[in-house]
């Protein structure tokens, strides 16, 4: 009975990492059909291009959007565009992206600064040591102080010049 008991329990750990795998799956599609579609491609094009259906592609762009916080400001929707790029690239690169926060940390920690701007500062650091969905809710959290530690990101460098075109395309895109 022992013996069954674990194996219950180590295939529910495998089901649920599974589940986990799937969900940010599910995820990163629904964001790079909304990238192609901000970069100008329609929903038809898109459709015949990944091969499915215009309304799995509709529902993708639905769903990516409804992710999102409602940001009024461009200054506040590009660099929240930019987190949900890095986020994709942390569970793809996890210790990359890890890595390049870790030193952008460092090298904001050598000029000085208000307390204000320690305590992103301090936040970021603490985050880098959590796992990826804690970091990934506190880089995209729809709040005063998430906005703010957007405005400073330790992640200099860490997405691709077309990653991040693709970020601001997204931005503009999805203005109310």
């Amino acid at each position: 009975m022992d013996e069954l008991v674990q194996e219950a329990e180590d295939l529910g750990r495998i089901s649920e990492d599974l589940r986990r795998q799937q969900l940010v799956a599910a995820h990163r599609r629904q964001e790079a059909i909304l990238s192609l579609h901000s970069l100008g491609l329609s929903i038809r094009e898109i459709a015949k291009k990944i091969h499915c259906s215009p309304a799995v592609v509709q529902s993708s762009i639905s769903s990516a959007r409804s992710r999102r916080p409602r940001l009024v400001r461009r200054e506040e929707r590009i660099p929240f565009e930019l987190h949900i790029q890095l986020s994709l690239k942390l569970h793809a690169d996890e210790e990359r992206i890890r890595s390049i926060g870790r030193a952008g940390v460092e090298r904001m920690r050598e000029r000085p600064r208000s307390s204000v701007a320690n305590e992103w500062v301090n936040r970021w650091d603490e985050l880098l040591g959590q796992t990826v969905e804690e970091i990934e809710e506190a880089m995209l959290e729809d709040s005063a102080f998430a906005t703010e530690l957007r405005q400073m990101s330790p992640f200099a460098g860490a997405l691709s010049e077309q990653e991040r075109l693709i970020a601001i395309r997204k931005a503009a895109a999805l203005a109310p």
